[in-house]
């Protein structure tokens, strides 16, 4: 930190800049300066021992805990600012620095004051330095300007390696590299070059996201407060290693960073130069210091470059229309100079004007606009000349241009700001304008103004012109309300002095646009100007309660006019009235002005005469207008059944993806609504469950979701859980508009949701499933009842659509409902199933049904409307898009489209979206917290639960495994109570082996992690209980054997214990599954069993498509992971089965007498042994009526892609004295394989 008076920027300093926590509030630094020069008075150190590391010295926190204590330190000279104001040189610990941070939480580096002193060191000297330890406005420093207080102990040691600065590195977090060589790592940016002229520094960002300002982006309040703070703490600025301004005599040189002859823009990247930089703190911010003080003259390698990532604009931006109205703020063009009247704000000489003139004429221009509202052009009769003087200066600069007399004319300003009289108490030296192609547009009626100094006496009076293209009427406004900048402290809520004055403006400017549409006859006025007034701030609140549209912020997303602070945002706006905003084709923002360095304005040597480029510090807006009134165009992003799929995962593009591709569809059409279906947590990956789903929910606000229907899953803990935590953390309107409270008989939950966008209303309905009761805990919705969907959304939408504004309205009413199809066959959306009636039953004026729970990707039009569901687990999303006539107030168009997440066509699959950077970050976080808590104990193993393993070592689905069985036996011990008699587990859904042996530190042979269980089973699928028959349950099992082309031709099923079956491989399909027995009972077509399976397979998956016919089917709410802790908990410790719960066998074929005494029978087995390390068994037998009749060895060679490992052949002799039915008993010695294979033998 400098010793010196503080330096004040000609532009301002930041406005209320947050200093980092813990640091105290800062008093005047010239006071400062004058107490710490008399207060670190140092005894000198002669050959002194060293008391304490610079680690120590610095601490954990922001202020040394030494503060006051004189220590004696050692360290290696990293930069040396003894010259350039800061009086001083830093010191970092040797060994310090590189990849492995040896003193972790504190900084091994320290700033040494040395005030007049100066020892004879110099960079990579290691030297001890003894001396009082201060904080100097938060920089932690000694002070070794004693006589003797530095000491060389050894010359020329080289510096230290440079530690990484990652642009994740923010704020308070950067305090533990406080003084050290630094190597930024990442991305940074330019976020402003306002300092350069006057204090050699540059502003940058650090990652890829641009800074908005925070009431550009939220309402003033504890969010926008959070965006400021956060803005704050990413700033870090590249110096110069100078604390004197450059004009100082002392200073040699210019600033070193920017040159005319190459642009620099804000949003450029840096890349910085080969040497490392220290990391510092002053004036509060952290800075990157060189080694030594650099200048213009200073060597190439000591500097940083850029890479143009924002380059300049080509071209003003295409926005269709007719016709073009733009806003230019003309940054005080005055004929008059400056040097001749002070009153004058503009060129000081005529070479100037000259410049500014040349750039102001090729910006409007290029804009290729034909109405143009100026803003700070010269007030011409208020400086003694004639009304419009300098504007029609302008006009005929702009005619010349172009070679022609009579392109552009202006509007005459209205009399009553042109008398002298008037003007010299009421206006100010700058005024509003608009100029226009007078081919184009023709004005009707004089201008107008309004006169209220209640209101104006600050700011200055708007000027409307009304003008016809084709039949269309249009009132133009020019405006420029007050500034932001005055004396006294800056309002806590962001929002700048002056903003209760600019609501005032903004509130007669409502009442001024009354007035004109009275006077015009139509409704259409356009408001063009600099507002002053961020889009989120309160005078902008006005126009939207007022019903007008921001067209930039609705047209645009992420262009912005102005930046301030090394924030972008957005001060100039075009605003229109509702009717106005349906004729719009497109807003832009062209940015040849707020981006550019201001050196390249008129008055400097930068300045490119003839170009556009900062001719002005506002960026111009423009707009199209159509002389139609165009059709009204709105996007639905939909979603279903996301169950807190943070992570991605294959298909599933994870939270991060899934916002990139809401991000892009906005960027496309701001007039986007992001709407669920349904069970967006709940059932939910280890990541989000173990936290209650908060980080998903988190992801979910920061991707923009606006509306969802609440599904099932949503009521797992309960409605209170839902309504007390779930909805108030989520940002999002939760509707259920079919649940209601029992007590009161009034909806319980939201009904509906309307969003409005130019004058048409899109609303939603939300229902949830009818079978609510079954799927959840009835004691968690006790007080709820569950009414029809049909009838309530019919309720609903006829409320919607009876002009009652009471009750809610809307013009597009779209139902979101937690039910779906059984299958992605049409027939099933229309049929007499639960969802078929809502289908058939939902009158007509609800123009779309987004549904879900089924957790299948479909997309119909059914008697004219969409009836769609995006699947699952963010593996694809809809996008609906609306087009509507605000004319003649119809419906166009509504159509939606399917669109995946990922490339599955890719290995790995690959996201077809930029992940949104901030939701990232909250799963990054997210995955960080799960981590301790993934290391949990839930349980023990006693040896290796492992799936099937193909001869090359890898996963064979095809194979029976301990660790499918286990799973489905766990799953029937979990749904036991609701009658389950069978499990079946399917084999993709089984991720990783559960292994016996430790993983590390911590982790004991046999430990079972909550990580470790979730590994096995990561796709939260719940457990879904049905009636399936004997004869079902046999063609489930021949389902095993997938269609002709499957990539995986046979996948085995996991079962519970309780069934065992035999089957025939070289049979036909449909007739391999020989014999099914439950509990030793062959299972008969007939009979009807209860079995339990998980939500992939219940739909069909991995084509079991007879699970998908199930009846009394119901939805246990049972996670399969969370019955996997559960079963743990219970039972402590788990052992695996090694008996095969399904053995092949096949018997040579008998002669015309069947099988009889003394016939040999040839008994062809497979499928006995498991193949991946569990024990091998040698010898296999076969046994009648408790007699051995044979054995053989077991062949344990694995057999790719099937479960045929362990084959024997048995040949056996029919014994005599046996007839009728009987069971051959093939068992497995040591592994409990027992094969029941019934036999009939005839007599002799």
């Amino acid at each position: 930190m400098s010793h010196v008076v503080p330096r004040t920027p000609i532009e301002s300093l930041p406005q209320g800049a947050a200093r980092r926590a813990r640091r105290g509030r800062a008093v005047a630094l010239a006071t400062a300066a004058a107490l710490g020069l008399s207060m670190l008075a140092a005894t000198p150190a002669h050959a002194a021992t060293v008391t304490h590391t610079i680690a120590a010295v610095q601490g954990p926190g922001a202020a040394s805990p030494l503060v006051g204590a004189t220590v004696t330190v050692a360290g290696i000279i990293t930069a040396d600012h003894r010259v350039g104001g800061y009086r001083g040189v830093y010191l970092q610990s040797a060994g310090s620095g590189g990849p492995t941070d040896a003193t972790p939480g504190a900084s091994d580096g320290v700033f040494i004051f040395l005030g007049s002193a100066n020892p004879a060191v110099a960079l990579g000297d290691l030297v001890r330095v003894t001396g009082p330890v201060s904080e100097y406005f938060g920089l932690t420093q000694v002070t070794g300007s004693a006589a003797g207080a530095v000491e060389l102990v050894t010359a020329a040691v080289g510096v230290p390696a440079a530690t990484a600065l990652p642009d994740t590195l923010v704020g308070s977090g950067r305090e533990q590299l406080e003084g050290m060589l630094v190597a930024p790592a990442g991305t940074y940016r330019v976020s402003s070059s306002h300092q350069l002229y006057n204090f050699g520094t540059l502003w940058l960002s650090a990652g890829t996201r641009p800074l908005v300002k925070s009431t550009e982006q939220v309402p003033p309040g504890p969010d926008a407060t959070a965006i400021a703070t956060a803005n704050r703490a990413n700033r870090i600025l590249l110096d110069d290693g100078y604390n004197i301004q450059i004009g100082n005599a002392a200073h040699i040189g210019d600033q070193p960073f920017f040159t005319a002859g190459q642009v620099v823009r804000v949003g450029d990247t840096v890349t910085f130069p080969g040497g490392p930089a220290v990391l510092s703190y002053g004036f509060d911010d952290w800075r990157l210091q060189p080694s030594m003080p650099i200048t213009d003259a200073s060597d190439a390698e000591d500097k940083p470059v850029f890479a143009a990532s924002n380059p300049r604009p080509a071209a003003a931006p295409e926005v269709g229309g007719d016709i073009q109205a733009a806003a230019f703020n003309v940054f005080n063009y005055f004929t008059t100079l400056s040097s001749e009247n002070p009153a004058a704000r503009g060129a000081a000489t005529q070479a100037q004007f000259d410049i500014q003139k040349s750039k102001i004429v090729a910006a409007i221009n290029g804009l290729d606009a034909d109405v143009v509202s100026l803003m700070e052009i010269e007030n011409s009769v208020k400086l003694g000349k004639p009304i419009d003087s300098a504007l029609a200066d302008l006009v005929g600069g702009l005619n010349a241009a172009l070679g022609k007399k009579n392109v552009w004319d202006y509007v005459r300003t209205p009399a009553a700001l042109g008398d002298p009289a008037i003007t010299d108490a009421i206006t100010d030296a700058i005024t509003n304008a608009i100029i226009y192609k007078k081919s184009e547009l023709t004005p009707r009626g004089a201008s107008r103004t309004q006169i209220d100094e209640s209101v104006w006496d600050i700011a200055r009076e708007p000027i409307a012109q009304t003008f016809t293209f084709g039949p269309k009427v249009v009132t133009v406004v020019a405006n420029h309300f007050k500034s932001k900048s005055g004396s006294g402290a800056e309002p806590a809520d962001g929002q700048g002095k002056f903003n209760a004055e600019r609501v005032e403006q903004a509130q007669a400017l409502v009442t001024f646009v009354g007035d004109l549409q009275d006077s015009s006859e139509s409704d259409d006025v356009l408001l063009l100007g600099d507002f002053n007034a961020y889009s989120q701030e309160d005078p902008m609140n006005v126009f939207t309660q007022a019903g007008y549209v921001d067209l930039v912020r609705a047209k645009t997303t992420g262009q912005y006019t102005y930046t301030f602070d090394g924030e972008l945002g957005s001060l100039d706006h075009a605003v229109a009235t509702p009717s106005l905003a349906a004729s719009v084709t497109g807003a832009g923002v062209w940015g040849i002005n707020a981006a550019e360095w201001g050196d390249r304005g008129y008055a400097y040597p930068a300045a490119e005469a003839g170009t556009p480029f900062r001719s002005s510090d506002h960026d111009p807006i423009k707009v199209g207008i159509s002389k139609k009134v165009l059709p009204v165009e709105v996007s639905v992003v939909t979603v279903n059944d996301f169950h807190g799929r943070l992570e991605q995962s294959g298909a599933s593009g994870g939270a991060a993806t899934l916002a990139g591709a809401v991000k892009q569809v906005r960027a496309k059409n701001p007039n986007t609504v992001f709407a669920a279906a349904g069970d967006l947590i709940g059932a939910s990956t280890f990541t989000s469950f173990i936290q209650q789903d908060n980080p998903t929910i988190d992801a979910l606000n920061l991707a923009g979701l606006d509306v969802s229907a609440v599904g099932n899953h949503e009521f797992d803990q309960g409605f209170a859980d839902l309504k007390n935590r779930v909805m108030p953390r989520a940002q999002w309107e939760y509707l259920g508009a079919n649940v209601y409270d029992k007590n009161t008989g009034k909806p319980a939950l939201p009904e509906y949701y309307v969003e409005d966008f130019n004058g048409v209303s899109v609303g939603f309905i939300g229902a949830v499933t009818n079978e609510l009761p079954s799927l959840v805990s009835p004691s968690g919705i006790a007080d709820l009842e569950i009414r029809d969907v049909t009838v309530e959304t019919n309720r609903v939408a006829d409320n919607l659509r009876d002009k009652n504004p009471d009750n809610g309205e809307a013009d597009v009413v779209i139902l979101l409902v937690h039910e779906g199809a059984a299958t992605t066959n049409v027939s099933t959306a229309t049929d007499d199933s639960s969802f078929g009636r809502i289908v058939m039953g939902v009158d007509a004026d609800v123009n779309a049904i987004v549904s879900g729970h089924t957790h299948l990707a479909y997309n119909h039009v059914i008697n004219g409307r969409p009836v769609v569901s995006s699947g699952q687990y963010g593996e694809f999303f809809g996008q609906m898009n609306i087009s509507w006539d605000p004319v003649v107030k119809k419906l166009v168009s509504i159509n939606n489209s399917i669109l995946p997440l990922m490339d599955s066509t890719k290995n790995p699959p690959v996201a077809l979206y930029p992940a949104d950077a901030a939701v990232a970050q909250v799963v990054a976080a997210a995955v960080a917290q799960a981590a301790p808590l993934g290391a949990v104990k839930v349980g023990q193993v006693t040896a290796d639960f492992n799936r099937a393993k193909q001869s090359s070592g890898s996963e064979n689905r095809g194979g029976e495994s301990t660790l499918g069985n286990f799973v489905a036996d766990v799953q029937l011990w979990a749904t036991a109570p609701a009658g389950a008699e069978i499990a079946f587990m399917n084999p993709g859904g089984l991720r990783a082996d559960l292994k016996f042996l430790s993983s590390g530190a911590g982790d004991p042979d046999g430990n079972v992690t909550y990580k470790e269980a979730a590994a096995v089973q990561p796709f939260a699928n719940t457990l879904v209980t049905m009636d399936l028959t004997g004869a079902q349950i046999r063609q489930v099992l021949e389902q095993q054997w997938q269609p002709a082309g499957s990539s995986r031709p046979f996948l085995k099923l996991g079962v519970s214990k309780e069934l065992t079956y035999t089957y025939d491989p070289t049979a036909a399909a449909g007739g391999r599954i020989t014999h099914v027995f439950l509990n030793g009972t062959q299972v008969q077509p007939a009979d009807t069993h209860r079995v339990v399976v998980n939500s992939f397979l219940a739909s069909g998956g991995d084509n079991f498509t007879t699970l998908a016919s199930g009846t009394v089917r119901a939805d246990s709410g049972k996670v399969d992971l969370q019955s996997m802790v559960d079963y743990f908990a219970a039972s402590g410790t788990a052992s695996p089965d090694y008996a095969q719960r399904a053995v092949g066998v096949k018997l040579s074929a008998a002669d015309a007498n069947g099988y009889s005494a003394g016939d040999i029978v040839t008994v062809t087995l497979s499928s006995l042994l498991f193949s991946a390390g569990e024990p091998v068994l040698g010898l296999v037998g076969v046994a009648l009526a408790g007699n051995s009749l044979g054995t053989a060895p077991i062949d344990p060679a694995i057999v790719t892609g099937t479960d045929e490992v362990g084959r024997a052949t048995v040949s056996i002799t029919i014994p005599g004295g046996v007839t009728g039915a009987q069971q051959l008993l093939v068992t497995v010695p040591g592994a409990g394989t027992r094969a029941v294979v019934p036999i009939t033998i005839t007599a002799p």
